[in-house]
């Protein structure tokens, strides 16, 4: 099989510097990008791993340059996986305009932008070459599911990014391209810490956090901070090559068997977190059944139509 070509964004630390090492050593082919990226990476550069300059918060307009300065670089590319990502504790009363623009712009924004810009280059692959479809992942958070407090611009921009990726899913997967959203846990990675000496105000808004909400901030700082990698039990060099087999498909092992799943959670923490969460919301589901169906007009069944149902199901046959 010939070597499949990656565009990676978010790849000078964490899970994304991981993640193009890996994919170079199964010997396919990488565009690492992002900012400052010759600074940081410049040592890893050969002919199977290319260097891109790009700030996803740039805009469209950049951005759709970028896209395609990336898909020359090796004729085409299979694999776009969206990796960029921002956090910082804040709360939502004393976050700024700027704190709120920037981390939806690098969690949100930046991506659709660039899936936006490389789709039509996606499509023509899917129709050209239909022994490789085209994926594009994206690496959300549990958080999308388990909002914490002091993060709650992070949660919702996560949020936002995984309903997303399962609407573009159903867009696109006719087309020949799947999409899914990796939806992870704790990891020892770079993420809530600046992105770079320009961003190192970023989540802080300028004025005192309201004392009444002292409390609540020490006890979630202390939660974490007695114990930090408790809450961080994700390997890197476990969860590289699972991403890496779920957007391959090329027969490993870990999804053998198993259909294209288009939101995918990464470690226990996660998988504990989202199942108490469906669990919670089931229990509220039945105990309020009878006010969900009071705002129905006078004379509805009640029968919600299949194919609605249908139209949004996350579950596919395997």
């Amino acid at each position: 099989m010939a070597p499949l070509v990656w565009l990676v964004t978010g790849t000078t630390s964490g899970i994304g510097r991981a993640l193009i090492e890996h994919i170079v050593a199964r010997g396919d082919k990488v565009i690492a990008s992002g900012r400052r990226v010759e600074e940081k990476l410049g040592a890893l550069k050969s002919e199977s791993l290319a260097l891109l300059e790009l700030d996803i918060t740039a805009g469209r307009a950049a951005i759709a340059a970028k896209m395609a300065e990336a898909w020359a670089v090796f004729g085409h590319i299979d694999i776009l996986l969206n990796n960029a990502g921002a956090s910082a504790m804040c709360s939502a009363e004393e976050a700024t305009d700027e704190y709120i623009d920037k981390l939806f712009a690098v969690n949100l924004f930046g991506p659709m932008h660039v899936t936006q810009a490389l789709l039509p280059y996606l499509r023509e692959r899917a129709a050209s070459a239909p022994a490789s479809p085209p994926r594009i992942g994206f690496t959300s958070s549990s958080t999308a599911w388990t909002s914490l407090p002091f993060l709650s611009h992070y949660a919702a921009s996560k949020a936002a990014l995984s309903a997303y990726v399962e609407a573009l899913d159903k867009e696109v997967s006719p087309l020949g391209i799947r999409c899914a959203a990796f939806e992870c846990g704790g990891f020892p990675t770079h993420l809530g810490q600046p992105r770079s000496d320009g961003d190192a105000g970023f989540g802080q808004s300028g004025t005192a956090l309201p004392a009444v909400y002292g409390p609540g901030l020490a006890a979630l700082g202390g939660m974490f901070m007695s114990d930090p990698m408790a809450f961080m039990p994700g390997a890197l060099e476990k969860v590289t090559p699972l991403i890496v087999d779920v957007l391959k498909r090329d027969g490993a092992e870990s999804v053998a068997g198993k259909p294209w799943a288009v939101r995918l959670w990464f470690g226990s923490d996660a998988y504990a977190s989202v199942k108490q969460k469906c669990d919670e919301v089931l229990v509220l589901l039945d105990e309020f059944k009878d006010v969900a169906y009071a705002t129905d007009r006078d004379g509805y069944d009640h029968v919600t139509r299949p194919e609605y149902l249908k139209a949004t199901s996350i579950l596919e046959k395997k």
